[in-house]
């Protein structure tokens, strides 16, 4: 039986989770927006997460619905909010893809139309499902 090797140039995108981190901030802070005022426009009861967010040592990025508000509110595309990266893997993760549970259709919508390729794909492999139907 012959072995499958991957190519070692091989790279997918992803999410640079901490430069996205600072580009959330930058953005907010362009647009004049203090983290009380996001946090309000959110409905969240206290602004931990967007601190959270917008800390690149914490590696948290907002839930997916969040970054579509986010994305309307600063005016950017999806590909403007979040920083993309190749990253080199020898290891490909051949999985079942799973349909996003409890994530509003208009939000999927949003990405699958306005989205780059590269960012749906980096969007799948952080959030964990495919946004195919």
């Amino acid at each position: 039986m012959a072995s499958y090797k991957i190519n070692p140039d091989f790279s997918i995108p992803v999410i640079d989770v901490p430069a996205t981190s600072k580009n959330l901030k930058n953005l907010r802070e362009s647009h004049n927006f203090t983290v009380a005022q996001v946090q309000k426009l959110l409905g969240m009861e206290n602004p931990q997460s967007i601190y959270n967010w917008e800390n690149s040592e914490n590696k948290y990025l907002p839930r997916l619905d969040n970054l579509v508000f986010l994305a309307k509110l600063y005016e950017v595309s999806i590909d403007e909010l979040l920083v993309i990266k190749m990253e080199k893997t020898g290891d490909m993760a051949v999985c079942e893809r799973r349909m996003p549970f409890g994530i509003a259709p208009e939000t999927l919508y949003f990405i699958a139309h306005t989205a780059s390729p590269a960012a749906k794909m980096a969007i799948e492999k952080y959030f964990g499902f495919s946004l195919k139907a």
